[in-house]
């Protein structure tokens, strides 16, 4: 299997000229390292992402399904063929955990498949344990997270932090309070039977390095106090469509406060391409991807957006 590999330390990342840019553009290069000792991640659109350091596989979402039109035509289900495909193209037949964000359907719909798939127990809120409880997930393979709480894998240490989703045309629908699953969900459903439940920042700890997971561009103030993150995968779905300061609030709550010095965006497509598909930008990329050209220029922390399903091998010497 190929890998890419990113230095992200000592300024190995190029900077960027503010303008209007491709996909192409920021997509990291193949560059040669050795992966020995590294941790590894797969990018497959939304914030599914798949870390490994060799022995250990943690998943975030899982979502493989991504439904092919507007959803509002009919109801959603997880498309086990597609899963099964995927996790077979990726070499993926084991993992320990499958971690989700919140519970909108882009995240959490075929988190329990794939949680069945792999052997993974499935993390997440009481609104997740419910998607899963639909699915006939054994009780053994859910775990309701506790904020704040180490959760042991391996040589990686889970810890989920309290957040909030960026703030959709429906502000209340972007909090978590009365919108949440309280039993269990059985697809086919409505997309909007996926409330958001609570939200939340996953910190990867590991010798290797620490990574910190945002799928969404919203944020706790303060939250992330004393956590060391050296990369972020960062949600920009809707960052390019939030007024300058909140943008600017939102990089120091998750970046800055982090002291991270790498950035990968994810949740920048245009959700409803099938995975079949090459992904395109959704509306607001140009505008989110300005911002951190900005930022990189101001802060000298990088950005590179990761390519689709090929493994990335993070380096943090």
């Amino acid at each position: 299997m190929r890998f890419w590999t990113i230095f992200l330390l000592g300024g190995f990342l190029w900077n960027i000229a503010i303008a209007e840019v491709t996909v192409e553009d920021l997509t990291v290069e193949n560059m040669p390292g050795d992966n020995a000792d590294g941790i590894s991640v797969t990018w497959m659109g939304i914030s599914n992402l798949i870390f490994s350091d060799g022995e250990t596989t943690l998943i975030t979402d899982g979502f493989f399904t991504r439904i092919p039109s507007d959803p509002q035509s009919g109801k959603i289900e997880p498309n086990r063929s597609v899963i099964e495909s995927a996790l077979a193209g990726l070499g993926v037949d084991k993992a320990a955990a499958v971690m989700v964000v919140h519970s909108h359907f882009d995240h959490s719909l075929d988190a329990p498949v794939v949680a069945e798939i792999t052997g993974a127990i499935l993390l997440g809120s009481e609104s997740t344990a419910n998607i899963g409880r639909g699915l006939d997930l054994p009780e053994d393979k859910i775990r309701v997270v506790v904020p704040g709480e180490p959760l042991p894998f391996g040589n990686f240490t889970v810890t989920f932090f309290q957040s909030l989703h960026w703030l959709l045309p429906d502000r209340n629908a972007s909090r978590p309070t009365d919108n949440v699953i309280d039993e269990p969900l059985v697809p086919p459903a409505d997309f909007a039977e996926y409330k958001l439940g609570e939200v939340y920042s996953i910190l990867l700890e590991h010798p290797a390095g620490n990574i910190l997971i945002q799928g969404s561009a919203g944020y706790i103030e303060g939250a992330l106090e004393g956590v060391q993150a050296d990369i972020v995968m960062l949600g920009t779905g809707g960052l390019g469509d939030l007024p300058a300061q909140e943008q600017e609030d939102y990089f120091r709550e998750i970046v800055t406060t982090t002291g991270a010095t790498s950035v990968f965006p994810v949740h920048w497509e245009f959700m409803w391409t099938p995975l079949s598909e090459p992904f395109r930008p959704d509306t607001d990329f140009q505008r989110a991807m300005g911002f951190l050209q900005k930022k990189q220029k101001e802060t000298g922390v990088t950005f590179a957006l990761l390519p689709k399903g090929e493994p990335v091998l993070l380096r943090f010497d």
